[in-house]
């Protein structure tokens, strides 16, 4: 079993509420989970790329 982690993020009133109403509009669970996952489809593009960028150097 993984081993969970908490993390805080600070974010203005008008952030929150941004990230709310995406997550509304996606219709996710909660704001939370609307960020965690958001964030870690970015992670993988981010890495995707860099290993895309890497392998054309070779």
């Amino acid at each position: 079993m993984n081993k969970t982690i908490s993390m805080s993020i600070r974010v203005s009133e008008e952030e929150l509420d941004k990230l709310k109403r995406a997550a509304i509009i996606e219709n996710y669970a909660s704001y939370s989970e609307f960020i965690r996952r958001t964030a870690l489809k970015e992670a993988d593009k981010i890495i995707k790329s860099n290993d895309i960028w890497i392998e054309k150097r070779r």
